[in-house]
């Protein structure tokens, strides 16, 4: 069932020990997601944005958006580029995502050590200020999680799509996009809302798809029919890991 429809198997858990999820209704929760996770965590807690009213449910007082994927609604099919006139390396692309084969199964064909290699060197390609102990830490623990029994990374396949748009290149996007107003619309269903304060993180070098000016908006009109802080951050000197590329910066919205 979770291949089959991840985002109602995410979202429908309750204030339930059986389903991992207990909150105490007296504690106010900041949640904060990253990338995918970020897209997750904005879905799951505008679901539950008004649960804890009856004493229940989760308390999410503060949400944190670090560079999440679904914030850019996707190009509409007419500024698209047709699978017929996408490049070879692309059509590929698109083959392997319509067959849910994730990136994790190419490093679990690769073996431990070339699989290993594979993973520091796109380590320090996305995170390169780091030191080479730092490296080669990260890589380990990135290489078993990695290859660990599949579980949640074929939800990306229904969750997440692929598409190179006529101008602005490829990008990958949520099939259920959290800008062009969803997130207002979500948030303002159900009354007074339990969230105080929104805020999205992405970094000024940022490869995952963000137009600024329309998540701005977003932010204001949260702000202007739900009273809620709302507000976007661009993180200098960060790309997308912009927790490690401007730590001090990142904790310091976390902390705020």
């Amino acid at each position: 069932d979770f291949f089959l429809d991840p985002m109602e198997q995410v979202l429908q858990h309750d204030n339930s020990n059986e389903d991992g999820l207990y909150f105490h209704p007296d504690e106010k929760i900041c949640l904060v997601g990253h990338s995918l996770g970020g897209y997750l965590a904005a879905r799951f807690a505008m679901r539950h944005n008004n649960s804890n009213r009856n004493g229940s449910g989760a308390n999410i007082s503060k949400l944190i958006l670090a560079s999440p994927v679904g914030f850019q609604p996707p190009p509409p099919p007419g500024q698209r580029l047709s699978f017929s006139n996408l490049p070879p390396a692309m059509r590929l692309l698109d083959a392997l995502w319509s067959a849910n084969f994730t990136p994790q199964q190419i490093i679990r064909l690769m073996g431990d050590k070339r699989g290993k290699r594979m993973v520091e060197r796109a380590l320090r390609g996305r995170i390169p200020h780091l030191l080479p102990s730092d490296v080669e830490l990260l890589a380990e623990y990135f290489y078993h999680i990695t290859v660990a029994p599949p579980s949640g990374e074929y939800a990306m396949n229904s969750l997440l799509e692929p598409a190179v748009a006529s101008e602005g290149g490829a990008g990958v996007y949520a099939r259920e996009s959290l800008g062009g107003g969803i997130m207002t619309e979500m948030l303002s269903q159900n009354g007074e809302s339990c969230i105080k304060s929104v805020k999205v993180l992405f970094g000024d070098r940022d490869w995952m798809s963000f137009n600024q000016s329309a998540a701005v908006k977003e932010m204001e009109e949260i702000q202007a029919k739900m009273g809620i802080d709302a507000n976007v951050h661009v993180l200098s000197g960060a790309g997308h890991h912009l927790y490690l590329d401007n730590a001090d910066a990142f904790v310091r919205h976390v902390l705020d």
